[in-house]
């Protein structure tokens, strides 16, 4: 799971978004610098990511969505609160390291990267929620056709 969510949010080498030393924290360099001893923060923050992104969805479509809200625009809220919930959440925990000091000092981690991880996760974030949408709204048509 490790690799996954690391090329993931390494966008698979094409796009670096933040830098080499906060990709090397975020698989678990440990502050003393002798290896991948430290927690696996790629995959806490993934894991994190797949939770509240699918809770989301099943809140938004299973038990909220109803005629008093309108689609579109609930379908937007709920976005819009998985990307600000899934920044918040990457964001978070590198910046917590490097407020703490508690990463290897050799590495040149800003809070730049911080902004540059949470805006993948956040990416991310809003893609699954996009196709976990576009399943949901085909199960509803195949059911509505049953039904006809």
């Amino acid at each position: 799971m490790q690799e996954f969510f690391a090329k993931l949010y390494e966008w698979f080498g094409l796009l670096p978004i933040y830098s080499r030393d906060m990709a090397e924290h975020l698989r678990g360099w440990d502050y003393a610098c002798s290896g991948y001893f430290a927690l696996p923060q790629y995959v806490y923050v993934g894991w994190a990511m797949i939770i509240v992104t699918t809770v989301i969805f099943a809140l938004q479509y299973d038990l909220i969505n109803s005629k008093r809200f309108p689609g579109p625009r609930h379908w937007g809220l709920a976005a819009f609160m998985i990307v600000i919930i899934n920044f918040l959440v990457a964001f978070a925990v590198p910046f917590i390291s490097i407020e703490t000091k508690s990463y290897c000092l050799h590495f040149k981690l800003s809070v730049a990267d911080c902004i540059g991880f949470a805006i993948s996760n956040a990416v991310w974030s809003f893609l699954l929620f996009v196709i976990l949408s576009a399943i949901q709204e085909i199960r509803t048509l195949i059911v509505n056709r049953r039904k006809t």
